[in-house]
């Protein structure tokens, strides 16, 4: 056995297992290190939604929905074109917003998420023909992008074609998961709709 010293001053005799145990115990991260890790865990737990809306959430717009039936914009894969574009739809200058996002269709042709946004500037400037066309064209690259139905259905509505914007809440359902903002938005409108006419 090893003769230790004890904090009282006094000599004891501890076991190899007692002494080891004591050595786990001093390894242990101080109280000021886990209260740090705490505040930086918390810190990044309320910090990332915002990155995300901010890099994603075209001004309440509906986020993507890759075939995958993932939600919202992937924070890193945001280019230049697309920030500019989402900062000035949140201005609400769509007319704006259209220069880069035709940059951004010329740079990725395949980009659901940049013709789905195109529609959506085209709609609310009141080109339907242009915004319907961007719509076809994100459902060509994305059958499931959830913004893109939801959209197409709004502007179905806009148009008087319920019957259309059912058939999009009906495709939205079947692709939708649980509480899923896209088509309860649709629903709603769908609702306004029929009350209003």
């Amino acid at each position: 056995m090893d003769r230790c010293w004890w904090g009282d001053g006094k000599m004891s005799r501890r076991t190899p297992l007692t002494i080891r145990a004591k050595a786990r115990a001093d390894e242990r991260p101080s109280p000021r290190l886990l209260i740090l890790a705490a505040v930086a865990f918390v810190a990044a737990a309320i910090l990332m939604p915002m990155m995300a809306h901010a890099a994603g959430d075209y001004g309440g717009s509906s986020s993507s929905g890759s075939s995958s039936g993932g939600s919202g914009y992937a924070v890193d894969a945001i280019s230049k074109e697309m920030r500019k574009a989402q900062t000035l739809i949140n201005k609400q200058d769509y007319a704006g917003a259209l220069t880069f996002l035709e940059a951004e269709i010329r740079k990725s042709p395949d980009s659901a998420d940049a013709w789905n946004l195109t529609g959506y500037a085209s709609r609310k400037l009141g080109d339907y023909a242009a915004s319907e066309k961007a719509y076809d064209k994100a459902l060509a690259i994305d059958p499931n992008h959830k913004g893109a139905l939801e959209y197409k259905g709004e502007l179905y509505l806009t148009l008087g074609n319920l019957a259309g914007a059912e058939a999009l809440l009906a495709r939205l359902s079947k692709g939708c998961s649980f509480n899923c903002k896209e088509k309860k938005q649709l629903a709603a409108a769908i609702e306004a709709f029929k009350k209003a006419n």
